[in-house]
């Protein structure tokens, strides 16, 4: 038996009196009891849902198994509670929606003759129940508004999904016939190609497939989908390339570093130079390395290092005043490389493979 606390004077677990203030017609004795415990139990969580099991509600109501299952259905009916059975074991999580027990308050609680609650006892339920039903609101809205957002970023993964497939499949049917590949070839798996994009970008991933079909003997997607064993995302062949490719840029700037130490070279050795130029070690970021390993896609190697060589010499012979050399010369503007064009253009017609 629980201990009672000293300052409780009043024994009795109900107030017969306050009984009256019912509506038999609308709620038997047992469903008065389960009203009340409802009300005081969402307000003891704070309206929020909270999981009790009908073994704990009939110990601490004194209801019976078969009339609770009764009451809870009608209860439900009529909105003033909600169910949702989730977790392990199965436990029912309660919610009480106090706006909709304002709204009944008229079938809840006895009428006076004129049809109405008595004004002191309407305004007494009012300041009750209308804190409850703000704070309702307010933390239901909260709920509503980040359902809404999950909805909304599940519908936008979804047709991000959706768009993914579409542009993957369209780039295989391009791809099939521009390489005469058959159709077994490009079968894939949507899972594979779902798994690789939490790690890469579909063009990345579409990028390296082309290479991929470039290179490899009796290729397909279903061996290019290997996954490495430790970092789960991410693809074999890709990454292996991009190590490979970083490689290659690396050659390539040591490679125009040493054209530019080079010309340097030739111009100081010109007698119609007064004054010497220093070598310089050209500044190289990881931007710049990126943008020579996407300039090594559109422009090979040696059409890099030939324009390279006709740039160098403007610059020193003072036809450019640029300080950041590298960057000027990977520019890339409205789908053109104007400066490496320009001076492969210039190579090509002023120097001879003896000049270099």
């Amino acid at each position: 038996m629980k201990k009672f606390k000293k300052e409780d004077s009043h024994p009795l677990a109900i107030n017969v009196l306050k009984l009256n203030r019912y509506n038999y017609d609308f709620l038997n004795c047992e469903e008065v009891v389960f009203f009340e415990y409802m009300v005081v139990k969402g307000m003891a969580f704070k309206n929020k849902e909270f999981f009790h099991s009908s073994e704990t509600i009939r110990n601490e109501t004194g209801i019976k198994k078969h009339s609770l299952k009764s009451i809870i259905t009608k209860f439900e009916s009529l909105g003033i509670i909600s169910i949702d059975v989730k977790g392990m074991p199965r436990v029912k999580y309660f919610t009480v929606h106090y706006p909709i027990i304002v709204d009944l308050i008229p079938e809840i609680y006895q009428l006076s003759k004129n049809g109405k609650l008595p004004s002191d006892f309407s305004k007494h339920l009012s300041d009750f129940f209308i804190p409850l039903v703000d704070d309702y609101l307010k933390k239901n809205n909260i709920k509503n508004i980040k359902e809404e957002l999950n909805k909304k970023e599940k519908i936008d993964v979804e047709s991000e999904g959706e768009l993914s497939i579409s542009f993957f499949n369209d780039y295989l049917s391009s791809l099939k016939y521009e390489k005469n590949i058959s159709q077994a070839a490009l079968n894939f798996n949507d899972v594979d190609l779902f798994r690789a994009l939490k790690k890469y970008d579909i063009e990345v991933i579409c990028e390296y497939i082309g290479k991929y079909f470039e290179e490899e003997h009796r290729p397909s997607l279903n061996k290019f989908f290997k996954f490495d064993s430790i970092s789960k995302n991410k693809l074999k062949y890709i990454e292996k390339k991009i190590v490979d490719e970083n490689e290659y840029v690396e050659q390539m700037l040591d490679e125009l570093q040493r054209i530019y130490n080079k010309r340097i070279e030739m111009y100081n050795k010109d007698d119609d130079h007064s004054r010497a130029k220093s070598k310089t070690k050209l500044v190289v970021t990881s931007r710049i390395k990126q943008q020579l390993k996407t300039a090594l896609i559109y422009r090979n190697e040696l059409q890099i290092t030939h324009s390279f060589t006709a740039y160098a010499d403007d610059l020193l012979k003072g036809n450019l005043s640029i300080s950041k050399i590298l960057p000027y010369f990977l520019s890339f503007k409205e789908g053109e490389y104007e400066i490496i064009d320009t001076y492969l253009e210039h190579f090509n017609i002023q120097y001879g493979y003896s000049k270099n």
